[in-house]
């Protein structure tokens, strides 16, 4: 729990969407009830299972946040819900099956750093359960978690909404940041190969690395913003691959044609792979990483 999730910065409304999302592909076919918008502040919660779980969603404001300023929001935001939970009765038996009892109330947070978050919820399972709520189990716990303890669910929802993401435009290609001698070590590494041995081949292929690489690169600051972990993910791919580079294309493919080519067709798998993104997007990526490698030298056809 010590690291950020990458959701922080989601809005209210945005955070609520994906929790939402995420129960739905954990609780399978009909098994969640969303609670109507015009409802959910009266009844302090958001959804529930046929199973005897509710939800209640929450995205602390103001992200980053000092430890001490996120638990007290959350517990706060805790304390305000579990008491709707409580003396809502009337509405809440409306809602809900008549023989449901519901055996968890979740907060779910994007983010817990604090055991103190731990130990409120402990003293309002205990005022939960002192209540006895003819719609509460009588073990019934009080908890806050994060989108960690439905991995799953989760990774399903994120592998789908990146087939869906629209990543930033290209931005505005700026060579310069990159150095003449990186961009003429990708050059003279690929007049080594027969395909680009001509100038003029040459120069539009590294034209298209180029944009290809800063271009990736503003798509992978993008994912690791909004989805940390597919980021980290990535990155350790890459990672990788970069390590095989030297020893095992170069004893699999001695050709410079032939390897490149693995290369750039294995890369752009693995970006595929782990991200799911668009085959135009996941090229980008992949061809960014090929020049990035070309100019600081993991890749070499000597």
């Amino acid at each position: 729990m010590g690291r950020l999730s990458g959701f922080e910065q989601l809005s209210g409304d945005d955070w609520q969407n994906l929790c939402l999302r995420v129960l739905h592909e954990h609780h399978a076919g009909p098994e969640l009830v969303e609670v109507p918008d015009g409802d959910r502040g009266d009844a302090g919660l958001e959804a529930f299972s046929l199973s005897g779980c509710a939800y209640q969603c929450y995205a602390p404001e103001g992200e980053p946040l000092s430890t001490s300023v996120r638990y007290e929001k959350q517990r706060t935001k805790m304390t305000a819900d579990v008491r709707k939970f409580i003396v809502n009765s009337d509405k809440i038996k409306k809602l809900l099956p008549p023989d449901l009892k519901i055996s968890y109330w979740v907060l779910l947070v994007p983010h817990i750093n604090s055991r103190q978050l731990v130990e409120h919820s402990a003293t309002k399972t205990a005022e939960v359960r002192a209540a006895g709520l003819s719609y509460a189990a009588e073990n019934i716990v009080v908890e806050a978690l994060t989108l960690a303890a439905f991995e799953r669910a989760r990774q399903a929802v994120i592998a789908r909404q990146l087939t869906k993401l629209e990543l930033p435009p290209h931005p505005a290609v700026d060579y310069s940041q990159l150095g003449d001698d990186l961009v003429e070590c990708m050059s003279t590494k690929l007049a080594m190969t027969s395909q680009y041995s001509e100038e003029q081949p040459r120069n539009a292929i590294v034209t298209k690395l180029l944009i290809s690489n800063v271009a990736g690169l503003a798509y992978r600051d993008h994912i690791r913003d909004q989805y940390s972990e597919l980021g980290d993910q990535l990155e350790v791919v890459l990672s990788d691959l970069e390590d095989r580079l030297a020893l095992q294309y170069a004893l699999g493919q001695p050709v410079p044609d032939r390897r490149l080519l693995t290369i750039l067709t294995d890369t752009e798998e693995a970006v595929a792979s782990t991200l799911n993104t668009r085959p135009s997007e996941s090229r980008v990526i992949a061809e960014g990483q090929v020049a990035d490698w070309l100019m600081r030298c993991p890749l070499d056809f000597a």
